[in-house]
């Protein structure tokens, strides 16, 4: 195969402005980067936790099972795939996301001893279920608008999908401190501020309508 047909192997062939697999890749894991920081901090302050003392100690919320997995496989399978449709791409960078929560649960109630609600509870589980899929969504919506040669209201997804996320960290944080109590560890002292779980609830539920006001004001503008 010569350099010229490589490239355009490599190139998603769309109507407007042209889409290199290279970018899908960068944007996905980009967004997949900024949803995985926003449910993070979304789910400490659910579970009333907002004080970091230590200078390392905010990046270690990000370093878990299933984000490391997933980060890893999903440049593998982007890679690996990128003469298949856009499509099909994603569909192998969602079992990647579902295969690496799987393995995480796998590893926190085998390893760490957690109960199967707790482990459910946790961000990169349940939650990383959420990341992935709002990573995969606003790439999608990416890509096929600019096939049709626009970018008009990408950044309304993406805001919307990023209310969306952080709604989904409160309502995991509130529901783990009211199904299984806050996360601490054995014989330590609790630093965690009294939260009312049925508030977290309702900021969630708060955050989800905004991001549903986001979603719809973009999907009006763009029939």
């Amino acid at each position: 195969m010569s350099e010229a047909d490589g490239a355009a192997a490599d190139e998603i062939p769309v109507a407007g402005m042209p889409t290199r697999s290279g970018s899908v890749s960068r944007t996905l894991l980009l967004a997949a980067l900024v949803a995985t920081a926003l449910m993070a901090l979304a789910f400490q302050f659910g579970i009333g936790d907002t004080v970091f003392n230590r200078p390392g100690e905010l990046a270690l919320l990000f370093v878990d099972v299933a984000p490391v997995l997933w980060f890893a496989a999903a440049a593998v399978l982007l890679s690996v795939f990128r003469w298949q449709t856009i499509d099909q791409r994603f569909r192998w960078v969602a079992l990647a996301g579902v295969v690496a929560v799987i393995i995480s649960l796998l590893f926190r109630v085998l390893v760490l001893g957690q109960s199967w609600i707790e482990a459910l509870l946790e961000p990169f589980t349940t939650g990383f279920l959420v990341v992935t899929a709002a990573a995969i969504g606003f790439t999608r919506t990416r890509v096929r608008r600019l096939a049709r040669g626009t970018d008009a209201g990408i950044t309304l997804t993406g805001v919307a999908l990023g209310f969306a996320v952080v709604g989904a960290g409160v309502a995991l944080g509130s529901l783990r401190v009211g199904l299984a109590g806050s996360p601490v560890p054995p014989g330590a002292v609790s630093r965690y501020v009294e939260f009312d779980p049925t508030t977290g609830l309702l900021i969630a539920a708060t955050l989800i309508m905004v991001a549903a006001l986001f979603w719809f004001a973009d999907r009006t503008r763009n029939r």
